[in-house]
Parts: C-alpha cells; sequence; structure tokens
C-alpha cells in the first residue's frame, strides 16, 4: 500500500518549514533571533501540509490507473446532480485530471503494444525481405526493403568493444520506438521509426497502421 510518508523528502520538508518559520517571523513583526523558536512549530505545519499533499498526488495517480470510460462515468453521474457542493466540486475537477491522465496512459499503452507488434512482425521475418513504409523525421514517406537476419552478420555483438555495447544500450533506451534494420537495398545497416510506420509486406500479406 502505498503512504503519503513513503514519497516524503526530509530536505523538502525542512526547506518548506523554514519558508513558513521565515513568514510567520515577518507577519508577526519578530526579531530575527526569534527565528529558531518558531521552527519546530513550523516543522510540525510543514510535515502536515506535505503530507496532505502527497496524499492527493497518490489518490489522483491511483484514479488515473482506473480505465478512462470508467471515470468518465463517474464525471457524467457527478455532472447530472442537481448540486454538488465543495466536496462534489473538487472531486469533480480530481476526476478531469485523472480522465486526462487515464487518455494518455491508454494512449501510451496502446502505441508501445502497437511498436511490439511491427518489431516482431519484422523480426519474425528472419531471412525473407520485408518491404516497410514509414515517415521520415522531415514528413517525407519512405519505404524500404529489409531482410532481418542479415544485421547480425555486420553486427560485432559480444565482440563489440565494452563503450560499444554500453553506447547501443543508451541508444535502445533512450530510442525504444527505432528499430535496427539491414536496408537491402543500399547494402547498409539503417534504423527505422517503429512509430510512423504504416504499412508492413512479408509474405505476400499486408498490414496497414494508423499513426
Amino acid at each position: 500500500m502505498i503512504t503519503a510518508t513513503t514519497h516524503l523528502d526530509r530536505s523538502e520538508v525542512f526547506t518548506f518549514a523554514w519558508s513558513i518559520a521565515r513568514q510567520e517571523l515577518w507577519s508577526r513583526r519578530l526579531p530575527s533571533s526569534q527565528l529558531r523558536n518558531l521552527f519546530r512549530d513550523a516543522l510540525r505545519k510543514a510535515w502536515a501540509e506535505m503530507k496532505r499533499r502527497a496524499a492527493i498526488a497518490a489518490k489522483r495517480a491511483a484514479q488515473a490507473l482506473r480505465p478512462s470510460a470508467t471515470i468518465c462515468a463517474d464525471i457524467q453521474n457527478l455532472e447530472n446532480r442537481t448540486t454538488l457542493g465543495h466536496k462534489g466540486i473538487d472531486q469533480l475537477a480530481d476526476l478531469r485530471t485523472a480522465y486526462h491522465a487515464a487518455r494518455q496512459r491508454e494512449a501510451d499503452e496502446q502505441a508501445h503494444a502497437e511498436m511490439e507488434a511491427k518489431r516482431k512482425m519484422i523480426a519474425a521475418a528472419r531471412g525473407r525481405f520485408v518491404s516497410v513504409t514509414f515517415t521520415k523525421k522531415d514528413g517525407s514517406e519512405r519505404q524500404m526493403r529489409i531482410q532481418p537476419a542479415t544485421l547480425k552478420h555486420h553486427l560485432k555483438g559480444d565482440k563489440a568493444s565494452e563503450s560499444a555495447r554500453r553506447a547501443a544500450q543508451t541508444r535502445a533506451e533512450c530510442h525504444p520506438h527505432l528499430m535496427p534494420v539491414w536496408d537491402a537495398e543500399a547494402r547498409a545497416p539503417r534504423s527505422v521509426n517503429l512509430a510512423t510506420i504504416s504499412r508492413i509486406a512479408v509474405d505476400g500479406y499486408v498490414y496497414e497502421f494508423r499513426h
């Protein structure tokens, strides 16, 4: 179970407490020598406020993990009420925030699943040829004839230096949408953007994607 205290940073709490103490010192027109005396009460207030904020953030995060359709139904239920009150208004605002977060999460998950499906489809061809159509950075469309299995014969793999392996791993982590392939016509290694692939033709079958 996630609790509010799990997400609290002690340095942030102490910084917040000092700002509360300074504000109290200024508002009460006290001498600066009284700042440390105000800190204990300020620290208690800072912990309480940071816990409250963390609890709200945890609640919103948990809401965003729910299906967007379910959140939308809850929003409609509240909007159809005759009166809401302050609690209902706050709840409606939280639900709308959660709805947009859930929609974004679902879109990201769908895009990731589609990219992985494309990756597997291309890799499964092995020594056979695959024709892919994708959009380049400049917005132009390009078609590439790929032979997946050939690429491994042009990579050093375990024979590569440690720095080269680290660089390859970093590229894969930073750019998961890029797939290294072997361009059969250029006879050179290339990368295709899985996110912008609109068409894959392999073994006489054609698969089209929206992007």
